[in-house]
């Protein structure tokens, strides 16, 4: 984050390849001209969804998120949700064990992450267990989805469940949706 401030891009950080890979689809990679979280409420989001799913931030998670929490309806229901919920776990995290969630220890992370899950965190107007499944529902999505909503970076998601172009995929299906040359058949 500290490089990105300084002007220098978090595209620096990723490895060549990863770079390379990220257009190799050829589909434009629309992202948010800024996130819609304050940094600290950002990062908490960030290594909370890796613990959810180790590599979330290599596959670029976050991106994802700040995708489509820019659009209805997930910016009036989901993006509240998730910024109470990045307040609650550094408020916890900062009454348990002294540091933003972020700076935790995996394991203390994760007996957090847990406490949410099972709906132990209790607030005014705030579920913690419907924050832990929307969070779970978008890191998946971000991990396993299509790269041109800002997630799965590299294609990484489809690469660890071995998802291939499919073969019988016609290349041009033109002819098909050109009515002034009538039905191929």
């Amino acid at each position: 984050m500290l490089l990105s401030l300084l002007g220098l891009g978090a595209g620096t950080l990723l490895p060549r390849g990863l770079r390379a890979s990220s257009r190799a689809s050829g589909l434009p990679v629309e992202r948010p001209a800024r996130s819609p979280f304050e940094p600290d409420r950002r990062l908490a989001l960030s290594a909370a969804c890796e613990r959810i799913l180790p590599g979330a931030g290599e596959a670029g998670v976050m991106d994802h998120i700040d995708y489509w929490m820019g659009r209805e309806p997930f910016s009036s229901f989901v993006r509240p949700l998730f910024k109470v919920g990045a307040i609650h776990l550094d408020r916890l995290s900062r009454q348990d064990f002294g540091k933003a969630y972020a700076h935790c220890q995996p394991e203390q992370q994760n007996a957090l992450l847990a406490r949410f899950q099972r709906g132990e965190i209790k607030a005014r107007r705030f579920q913690s267990q419907a924050f832990f499944e929307h969070l779970l529902r978008f890191t998946l999505e971000g991990f396993l989805g299509d790269p041109k909503y800002g997630g799965n970076r590299g294609e990484v998601g489809w690469k660890l469940i071995g998802r291939s172009e499919c073969w019988w995929q016609p290349r041009h299906m033109d002819y098909i949706l050109r009515p002034d040359q009538g039905l191929p058949w």
